[in-house]
């Protein structure tokens, strides 16, 4: 029997939000744990018939201790766990492996499922329910299908239920309720584990928790809406190392033998499904939950906060609060904000009293990997927006808040120092390299990055190309970034024939000319993880989905109509959203369509948009980007002026594009001159099938003309929406 080392290295996850992306996250992690399956497979003895020497088996230990996660990465992390602990999790193979390519689909069968099978607008591939049905208004479920809050629900009150999201939220309890579905619990907890695993996913708590924080001369109040709920799982692990933060925190204790269906304490597992799903109850597109947390979890609570980490304080609860047993509140997304929780994965692996962990790439013995399927940061609006107007400035603010929660450089700026070995980040990479067709860029790496990450929900092929992408991209930073240099001790105490085996060692880098892996690939680990090809969806498909997009705003918008609005300006809304004729419909419907299809066409994710102009100068991304701003429901008609802001493109390669599109005899990128100018005499143009219809071009003429030459009337005229300078 081989002497273990007991040189170790402990891991902690964190997974941020990313809506539908959130199969990416999901597939990073179900490679890891196949990775330290095969691992730990090896280490006792399992290949042995295969010729694989004991003594070429690194001894070291990798051992997971604490998951954090905000909205979807909240569902994964969570869904994860169960998981693990299920016994009738079995390996999901291809339906024709070829040659020595990977041979599993997937390892978790529950995150698939989760994240490519079930979370769809439109069901594929046998799934009966998805986010475009209708039906959840009009009655409540069954209490064990509803999965709305952790407390008993209060009676339905006369009537339809209100109106809580655009999409049919129902789904996600279906998903939920499926994920908890366990038979059997593993009878041999995983030794890679913590036999304590902490699990942290983030809430907005919309109702607040209040702190005074005491002052010589008076009292500072406020009241904090970053939240979390922290459980302490048991059973799924015997790795034993707890974690001392974690410890010392308020948390919800929870052990996988009572997730067996028809336990008495199951109920406890439905909790943490909702808290999951709470974590990602994304404004408006998904409904809220209620979550009822016992008033003492909120008592001595350790903050994510270096300077107040072992600081407990005690919340400024009004009576009403001081005088129940619970505090129920409603949530919002996670990852509004707290997005990236990188610090309660930090934090739970610092030992007790230490100023800060090892970060050197020598003497780190512990690192947070955090998952991010959009690591890269968003664009910034062009210059002059938003408007001066207060409608514009309103809709900028929500995502400019967000957007600043998320802004965390002193927690993730040492993450991007080569010579930091404490954190590490795993995002989408898919690189030319890897693909000789030109569409296969590094510019949209990830299939369910467009829609600001609802788009994965388009079609299934998406949600599956990331989750394979997860577990390649899992692949490549075992083997070849999350190393250690050959002076650390874990290297050190390898046997010597470990230490000579090449497949342990990584490809040399600017920073380590030699390396070593700290999770080694053994059996199916080993195997390639293909690139998958990049996905479209069929014009057909497409129309389906526009299809059932008006089936559900005709099935919400009556009801969100009916439940906010009364009297003559309810008869006068109400024609305004029936179809046909409706306009706030037909606007809305259009400005869907419109969207969706612009990041369809710029990330080459839709049939019939390859066949595009040639010797323009730019490239097929950048031409089908040029195309997406002719597409854009922002503007009726662009000029160059805008496509260049828009684009980051030349002027003279773009007008080269329109000019060959212009004189093509057909086809999707037909592009129309319009017949009038902007305030400059500059052309406008237009897709083909986008141009008006002779009234309203008519319309246009005179309302151009009218902005022109009386500018007093200009309020009255009707123009198209263009690019500035206007008319």
């Amino acid at each position: 029997m081989q002497t273990l080392s007991r040189e170790e290295f402990q891991i902690g996850l964190t997974m941020s939000g990313a809506i539908s992306a959130g199969a990416y996250t999901a597939g990073v992690f179900d490679f890891l744990i196949q990775a330290l399956d095969e691992w730990e497979k090896a280490r006792n003895g399992a290949y042995r018939e295969t010729g694989v020497d004991p003594e070429q088996i690194p001894n070291h230990r990798v051992g997971l201790k604490v998951m954090s996660g905000a909205s979807a990465g909240a569902i994964t992390a969570a869904i994860g766990a169960v998981a693990l602990a299920d016994a009738n999790q079995k390996p999901v193979p291809f339906n024709s492996p070829g040659g020595s390519k990977q041979q599993f689909k997937c390892f978790l069968p529950k995150l698939y499922d989760t994240w490519v099978a079930r979370p769809g607008l439109v069901a594929e591939d046998g799934q009966t329910s998805d986010f475009l049905q209708a039906g959840d208004l009009d009655k409540r479920p069954d209490p064990a299908d509803d999965f709305s809050s952790t407390s008993d629900p209060a009676p339905a009150a006369d009537g339809p239920l209100p109106v809580t999201s655009a999409l049919n939220s129902r789904l996600l309890d279906g998903i939920a309720k499926a994920a908890i579905d366990v038979t059997a619990v593993t009878s041999a907890p995983r030794a890679y584990i913590s036999e304590r695993l902490h699990i942290y996913l983030t809430l907005s708590n919309l109702r607040g928790v209040p702190y005074t924080v005491p002052f010589t001369g008076g009292a500072f109040g406020m009241v904090s809406h970053g939240d979390r709920v922290h459980y302490a799982v048991t059973g799924v692990g015997s790795w034993p190392r707890v974690s001392d933060f974690g410890e010392a925190d308020k948390k919800r204790e929870i052990d996988v033998a009572t997730l067996v269906k028809g336990d008495p304490n199951n109920k406890e597992w439905k909790d943490f499904a909702i808290c999951a799903v709470a974590s990602a109850a994304f404004p408006i597109g998904l409904a809220p939950r209620e979550i009822d947390g016992a008033r003492a979890e909120f008592v001595s609570r350790h903050f994510p906060i270096e300077a107040i980490a072992e600081f407990g304080s005690m919340p400024d609860w009004p009576i009403d609060v001081w005088q129940a047993d619970s505090f129920r509140f409603t949530t919002a997304d996670g990852g509004i904000i707290d997005n990236d929780p990188f610090e309660y994965a930090r934090l739970s692996l610092k030992d007790p009293g230490a100023t800060q962990n090892e970060r050197g790439l020598a003497e780190a013995d512990r690192a947070v990997i955090m998952i991010s399927p959009f690591p890269k940061a968003p664009s910034i609006k062009p210059e002059g927006q938003p408007k001066f107007d207060i409608v514009s400035i309103f809709r900028a603010l929500q995502p400019a808040l967000i957007e600043q929660a998320r802004f965390k450089p002193s927690e993730l700026v040492l993450a991007a120092d080569p010579k930091i070995g404490s954190r590490y980040l795993i995002g989408p990479s898919r690189p030319p390299a890897d693909d000789g067709r030109p569409e296969a860029k590094e510019r949209y790496p990830i299939a369910s990055g467009l829609l600001g990450g609802f788009g994965g929900f388009v079609a299934r092929a998406f949600r599956d190309h990331d989750f394979q992408l997860g577990r390649r991209n899992c692949q490549r930073f075992l083997s070849h970034i999350f190393t250690v240099p050959p002076d650390h001790a874990i290297y050190k105490a390898w046997p010597k024939a470990a230490q000579q085996n090449p497949d342990f060692r990584a490809d040399p880098t600017e920073t380590l000319q030699e390396a070593y892996c700290i999770i080694p690939l053994f059996g199916s680990a080993r195997d390639e993880v293909v690139l998958p090809e990049w996905p479209r969806i069929s014009d057909e498909f497409y129309k389906t989905l526009q299809k059932r997009i008006a089936d559900r705003f005709d099935y919400v918008a009556p009801a969100l109509l009916e439940q906010n609005v009364k009297g003559i300006l309810w008869a006068l809304l109400r024609i305004a959203i029936i179809r046909p004729v409706g306009v706030i419909r037909g606007r809305t419907l259009e400005f869907a369509e419109r969207t969706i299809r612009c990041d369809l066409v710029r990330r080459n994710q839709i049939e019939g948009w390859r066949d595009l102009p040639k010797d323009t100068g730019l490239d097929d991304d950048e031409i089908r980007l040029v195309l997406a701003e002719l597409i854009d429901p922002a503007y009726d008609q662009r000029n160059v002026r805008g496509l260049v802001k828009a684009t980051g493109l030349k002027a003279e390669k773009i007008e080269a594009l329109l000019a060959a599109c212009q004189s093509a005899k057909s086809g999707k990128h037909k592009v129309w001159k319009a017949w009038w100018t902007d305030k400059t005499g500059k052309p406008l143009y237009a897709l083909a099938s986008l141009k008006p219809n002779p009234i309203k071009s008519v319309g246009y003429i005179i309302g151009v003309g009218i902005a022109k030459y009386l500018p007093s009337f200009r309020s009255i005229a009707s123009t198209p929406r263009i690019d500035p300078p206007e008319f």
